[in-house]
């Protein structure tokens, strides 16, 4: 089974190194800019483990697409935003009946690419860590969580897990996709705070902060009457209860959840740092465009949407304490 890997960035070529790491065949297609981070290979890690060396003659690079022609399964890890563009990549490179799996932030790119790609088998998939990576080709997992893609994708999951990625089968991955979505609204949070995860967390004026922005996305899905699902003891109705625990408690419980390096952030975050474009139109503004849709309000995710976006425009985060988020959120 050859895997493919359209957008092989920092969840790309940790997907990628771990499939090669289990003996696939694997094709990484990315930026030139990462082919070089990658002369030598990559080394991934995660908290408290040994890291994994994987030897650059374990994968190929490329830099097209058309590399992708002899691919059995195709994994699509590009931001949201260029779902579309990766479907128009892949139309008349892979074969008819390839496998096409997002792996993305979102919810709308399994059925953009379904669009894009009638011939081809898609699969919904969910990346429920996060990655930190540098210019030596290290790749570090920040927090902890599987890979999540539907029942039919048993050797795709066994593939990952012969790599060391926990990974696992789900009968309704649309459905995670939208927990996961609930939980990722602190991305746009956390980018604004400047902090790692872990520190942004500790501070409860932030947690509170961001439980009102998941109860307000929660009333958005009720109201448009879409079901969101949690992945193991990752439950998205219990975060806002979680969030507001004191410290010690919250803790306790966060940890039996969900494991966060010191150094983990969000990919918002680190765009922010680098004057990209964000997510946060396909996160929080999902919410927005859904209330939308319902007749329903969501003043807070609105708020957050602009501030990111006034951020985009400055090219940096306004590193706004938990009482300055406390005061535009209630403005």
């Amino acid at each position: 089974m050859q895997i493919g890997v359209l957008g092989a960035g920092a969840v790309g070529c940790t997907l990628g190194g771990r499939l090669a790491h289990g003996g696939s065949e694997v094709v990484l297609v990315g930026r030139p800019s990462m082919a070089a981070r990658l002369t030598a290979g990559l080394t991934l890690s995660r908290w408290g483990e040994p890291a994994i060396e994987v030897p650059r003659t374990a994968l190929r690079f490329e830099t097209e697409a058309g590399a992708l022609s002899g691919c059995d399964i195709v994994l699509v890890c590009v931001k949201s935003r260029d779902t579309l563009e990766a479907g128009r990549q892949l139309e008349g490179v892979v074969r008819p009946g390839t496998v096409v799996a997002s792996l993305q932030n979102g919810t709308d790119n399994a059925p953009i690419l379904a669009r894009a790609l009638p011939g081809c088998r898609i699969w919904p998939g969910m990346v429920s860590f996060n990655i930190v990576c540098d210019d030596e080709g290290r790749f570090h997992q920040g927090t902890s969580g599987p890979v999540v893609l539907p029942a039919d994708a048993s050797a795709l999951v066994e593939a990952l897990r012969a790599g060391g990625c926990e990974a696992r089968t789900h009968r309704d991955v649309p459905g995670v996709l939208w927990g996961k979505l609930l939980l990722n609204l602190n991305n746009a949070v956390n980018a604004l705070s400047g902090l790692p995860l872990r520190e942004q967390l500790s501070e409860r004026r932030y947690r509170h902060q961001l439980a009102k922005v998941i109860e307000e996305g929660r009333r958005v899905l009720r109201a448009a009457h879409v079901r969101a699902r949690g992945v193991g003891r990752l439950r998205p109705g219990l975060a806002p209860w979680v969030l507001r625990l004191p410290d010690l408690l919250f803790f306790r419980v966060a940890a039996a959840m969900i494991a966060i390096d010191p150094r983990a952030r969000s990919s918002m975050a680190d765009d922010l740092d680098r004057g990209r474009p964000t997510e946060v139109d396909s996160l929080n503004g999902t919410i927005v465009h859904l209330a939308q849709r319902a007749g329903v309000p969501a003043p807070l995710n609105a708020t957050l949407v602009r501030l990111i976006h006034q951020a985009e425009e400055d090219q940096g985060s306004p590193r706004l304490s938990a009482e300055e988020l406390e005061r535009a959120l209630e403005a």
